[in-house]
């Protein structure tokens, strides 16, 4: 073995050596809160349908776990049927897919029907029915903007008027 090898092979292992010592210069750090966790049982979504007075009411799907923004608003559009007596809905019947984007602080629903087809108090169906599943997933409705895109016509963004 040459001098030359003898020292580079030191000079490794002491680089090594120093890196394993040394760590990767990030310090301890304390426990951090993460907040309240959501509580209780859902189970299934809630669905807002209107009363024969007019006003929004909610009716809870008995489906066995929260879902999905995606599956509320699904069920709220192929709902002809609410569990509750006298109440309907407002929202014209499709068999054209809603698509929903889900981007945690921003909730876009894409509806198959034009803004000119669905009633104010229909339109407040399907926002609180998003907004009841941002809230039983632990989200907190006031920082979460929902957005309605109707195919023709005026994006609707507004709160729901009884969730929040």
């Amino acid at each position: 073995m040459s001098a030359r090898w003898v020292r580079a092979t030191a000079v490794a292992l002491a680089l090594a050596a120093g890196a394993l010592t040394s760590g990767c210069g990030v310090g301890p750090s304390g426990v951090e809160d993460g907040g309240e966790a959501p509580t209780g049982l859902a189970g299934g979504p809630t669905l807002y349908f209107v009363d024969d007075g007019g006003r929004l009411r909610p009716d809870t799907r008995d489906t066995g776990r929260l879902g999905t923004v995606l599956g509320a608003i699904q069920l709220l559009m192929a709902d002809v049927d609410p569990t509750e007596a006298g109440l309907h809905s407002e929202i014209p019947p499709t068999t054209t897919r809603t698509v929903v984007e889900d981007a945690g602080d921003y909730v876009t629903i894409y509806l198959p029907l034009r803004s000119a087809e669905i009633s104010p108090v229909g339109m407040d169906q399907i926002i609180c029915t998003a907004a009841a599943v941002v809230a039983a997933s632990g989200r907190g409705v006031a920082d979460v903007a929902i957005a309605v895109r109707p195919t023709h016509g005026d994006v609707v963004t507004r709160p729901c008027p009884v969730v929040g």
